[in-house]
């Protein structure tokens, strides 16, 4: 058992998997959240699509600099007709990762006002 505890590090692992998101419900129907996220990634952040993949209910979206912050948004549809939006942050293998991004809270901020999850 002292092994793996050792292995594992618990001490260290912490922040193992985690990235600067945010959840946000909108109050409106998949294809309207999924527009307003489109809108509100060029308008706020001026970034570029990279994904849109309206099917699978995924939107990935660059900046203009080489290995820099991403953003992720992920849709699911709701039973009452609104939308849960996750916004990550990524950012490429090496680097440091904040415990919020700029990019994220300003992206939620934009979409809303919503419920926040």
């Amino acid at each position: 058992m002292s092994f793996i505890r050792k292995w594992l590090r618990p001490e260290t692992t912490a922040k193992i998997g985690l990235r600067p998101h945010r959840n946000i419900t909108l109050e409106a129907t998949y294809d309207e959240a999924y527009s307003r996220v489109l809108e509100a990634l060029d308008a706020t952040l001026g970034a570029n699509v990279t994904i849109d993949d309206r099917k699978g209910g995924l939107i990935e979206a660059a900046f203009g600099l080489i290995n820099s912050e991403r953003v992720r948004v992920s849709f699911d549809r709701e039973a009452d007709g609104r939308t849960l939006a996750r916004i990550e942050a990524f950012y490429p293998a090496g680097a440091a990762i904040p415990e919020r991004s700029r990019n994220v809270e300003a992206l939620a901020d934009a979409l809303e006002p919503g419920i926040t999850a």
